[in-house]
């Protein structure tokens, strides 16, 4: 009886360590397996990065770029082109925060910045296209870099920004109309952070504070498009790859290469004005910021 008791220890100590060494090896799989893969449906969810950042799969496909003739605000700029995206994207459901930014980079680029209002979750500005240290381009690099090391991004996947035509894409989400819920303009103030609606703060808990400045919001709170895209009519315009040319990109998978004056997309808390179509260009201050794109490394057009 004795021997039968002194071998439960044994056995149990036993089986404690087989549990460890199996909880250990599927540890040691999540951690070091790639966890990334083209999606399957358009607007499917992932947040598998070590930063948590959600994304939404943009699917391969052929839209009309740009602003139909007769649109009222339609600028000269914005002439229609069909685009042909062949291959499909991951794309940041909101854009990068400043607690996402200063996990990568460790700075504060929006510190002393006028119309700024900080917070983890507000996004981050003041932050210009490439050029130096405090760029969006560099935070792509930089991110890759740590995931591509901690085996969550696979080898030959990349974080970047969106090129122009794969912004609006992602914007219109299979749309042909003015806005990605339509051509009704009243309804922008749910979608949207605008001059008319940003003279108020939403803040984390989610109760009303007025503010006597207008400025960015927290990321998300305004209601999404039909691929899980919040934001991207109005809180802050977001860069693109492209360097701005008055004529669209069009063609299949477009990019215009260079480097000064880059577009920007979107609109601001500063813009009264909106549209799926809507460019602009110019640099980094406190209503620009930007959002990622995951995909394989592009080829150089």
């Amino acid at each position: 009886m004795s021997g039968r008791n002194s071998l439960a220890p044994r056995w149990l100590a036993l089986g404690g360590s087989l549990a460890a060494f199996v909880l250990l090896g599927m540890w040691w799989t999540f951690q070091r397996s790639p966890q990334l893969t083209a999606g399957t449906s358009a607007g499917e969810r992932w947040n598998g990065n070590g930063l948590r950042i959600p994304f939404r799969w943009c699917p391969p496909g052929t839209f009309m770029m740009g602003s139909p003739e007769g649109n009222d605000y339609a600028q000269d700029d914005e002439d229609q082109v069909s685009v042909t995206l062949t291959r499909g994207f991951w794309l940041g459901e909101t854009e990068v925060t400043q607690c996402q930014w200063q996990s990568v980079m460790g700075t504060t680029p929006w510190k002393g910045s006028e119309s700024i209002s900080e917070g983890e979750n507000h996004p981050a500005t003041v932050v210009d296209h490439s050029g130096k240290d405090d760029s969006a381009e560099e935070f792509c690099r930089r991110l890759t870099a740590r995931e591509l090391a901690a085996g969550r991004l696979p080898v030959g996947w990349v974080y970047r920004l969106p090129t122009e035509a794969e912004w609006e894409y992602a914007c219109r989400a299979g749309t042909p109309t003015v806005y990605s819920f339509g051509d009704d303009a009243s309804k922008l103030g749910e979608y949207a952070w605008t001059e008319n609606n940003s003279s108020f703060y939403w803040d984390d808990s989610k109760s009303w504070l007025v503010s006597q400045v207008p400025f960015a919001h927290p990321v998300g709170l305004k209601a999404p498009n039909p691929w899980g895209l919040h934001d991207m009519y109005g809180n802050v315009r977001e860069w693109c790859a492209d360097v701005f040319n008055r004529q669209l990109p069009g063609g299949t998978d477009p990019e215009y290469v260079g480097i000064y004056d880059h577009v920007h997309r979107g609109g601001s808390w500063t813009d009264w004005e909106f549209r799926s179509a809507k460019r602009g260009l110019g640099r980094g201050i406190s209503d620009v910021g930007f959002r990622l794109c995951c995909s394989p490394a592009r080829q150089a057009p």
